[in-house]
C-alpha cells in the first residue's frame, strides 16, 4: 500500500501532464501512487498514459466533464494512501519535495496542511513564494490576501501543487462541486475554519508553478463578475480581507477585460459596503486600475525581484 497518493486532474494536455508525472516518478520518496483523473473524453491522454510502464500509475476516465473540483474529489475518493498530495497537470515537483514534506508529517498534528515554497515561473520573471508563514491566530483569508507587497503580489500564496494533507481532511471537506473558478481558495477558506487546520510550511523551494496565466491573458467578461458574487458568500472573508481581495483580484480582472470606469466605482462601492480598507489595500485598489492595468505582470514582476520584497531561498 502506498503512503502518499498523488492526485492529478487533467484534460487535453497530455504533453504537460507527462512532465508532471515524470517529476513524481523522480521523487526520492517512493511509497507513492499516482491517480490521474481524465475529466471528460480525451483519448490522446489515455493513450499516452497507457504507454507508461509503472504500476504506481493508474487513471480514471470520466465520460462527461465534471470540472476541476469534482475531478479532484473523485481522485481523492479513489486514492489508497493515508496522505494525498495535489498536483496540477501543468506544474512539476523537485525531487525531494515529498520526502521533505513527509519528514514534517512525522510530527504534524492530525488536522494539518503541509505546503512548500515554490517557484512562480512567469513569462517575464521568476518569484519564490510564499514570502512568509501564517502568523499565529491570523485568519486564513487575511493571510491569503492581506499579506501583499505595494505592487500587489501576495506573500501568502499557497499554490495547490504544493499541498499535502491526510486523506481524511479532503474527505471531510471536499472541493465545491461545480465551482467554475476560485476552487482552491474556496477550499482553503472553508477547510481551515471548519477543521481548525494547522498550515505547516516547508521553507524550501520544492515545486515549479508554470504560471503562463501571468502573461496578462484576458479572461471572459463574466469571470470577474462570477468571482465577485462568490467572494460575497457569507463567512469566507473577514472585512479586511474582502476589500483586499477586490483590490488584487476582481479589479485587475475587470480592468483587463476593458470595462468602463463606472465598473471601478461600482466595485469600489461594493467593496466599501462589505469590506474594510486599509491604506495599502486602498492604494492597490486604485493602482490596479490606474497605475499598472496593462502589462501588469511583466514590469511589476521585475520590480518585485529588484525590490526583493520576498525572501529568496
Amino acid at each position: 500500500m502506498p503512503l502518499v497518493s498523488v492526485v492529478i486532474p487533467t484534460r487535453n494536455r497530455a504533453t504537460v501532464l507527462l512532465r508532471a508525472i515524470r517529476s513524481v516518478f523522480a521523487q526520492t520518496f517512493e511509497e507513492l501512487e499516482i491517480v490521474v483523473v481524465i475529466d471528460g473524453q480525451d483519448s490522446q491522454t489515455a493513450t499516452a498514459l497507457a504507454e507508461i510502464q509503472d504500476e504506481r500509475l493508474r487513471w480514471i476516465e470520466i465520460k462527461e466533464t465534471v470540472g476541476g473540483s469534482e475531478a479532484r474529489n473523485i481522485g481523492i475518493r479513489n486514492a489508497t494512501g493515508d496522505w494525498v498530495a495535489l498536483l496540477d497537470d501543468d506544474d512539476e515537483w523537485l525531487p525531494t519535495k515529498l520526502e521533505e514534506q513527509m519528514n514534517e508529517a512525522r510530527t504534524a498534528p492530525q488536522n494539518c496542511l503541509i505546503v512548500t515554497r515554490f517557484l512562480d515561473k512567469r513569462r517575464n520573471a521568476e518569484i519564490v513564494l510564499p514570502g512568509r508563514c501564517p502568523r499565529l491566530g491570523q485568519p486564513i483569508s487575511e493571510y491569503l490576501f492581506c499579506e501583499t507587497s505595494v505592487l500587489g503580489f501576495r506573500n501568502g500564496f499557497l499554490q495547490t501543487s504544493t499541498w499535502l494533507a491526510p486523506r481524511h481532511i479532503f474527505l471531510k471537506v471536499p472541493f465545491s462541486k461545480g465551482l467554475p473558478r476560485n476552487q482552491e481558495t474556496d477550499w482553503l477558506l472553508r477547510a481551515v475554519v471548519q477543521l481548525n487546520l494547522d498550515i505547516l510550511v516547508v521553507w524550501k523551494t520544492l515545486a515549479i508553478f508554470h504560471n503562463e496565466r501571468s502573461s496578462g491573458r484576458i479572461s471572459s467578461m463574466s469571470n470577474w463578475r462570477d468571482t465577485t458574487n462568490w467572494a460575497l458568500s457569507p463567512g469566507l472573508f473577514t472585512p479586511k480581507a474582502l476589500f483586499s481581495f477586490f483590490a488584487i483580484v476582481t479589479i485587475p480582472a475587470a480592468r483587463l477585460t476593458g470595462e468602463p470606469l463606472c465598473v471601478f466605482w461600482r466595485q469600489l462601492g461594493i467593496a466599501r459596503q462589505y469590506g474594510r480598507p486599509t491604506l495599502r489595500s486602498a492604494w492597490l485598489f486604485a493602482a490596479a486600475w490606474f497605475v499598472f492595468p496593462y502589462g501588469r505582470f511583466g514590469l511589476r514582476s521585475k520590480l518585485q525581484n529588484i525590490f526583493n520584497l520576498r525572501a529568496r531561498s
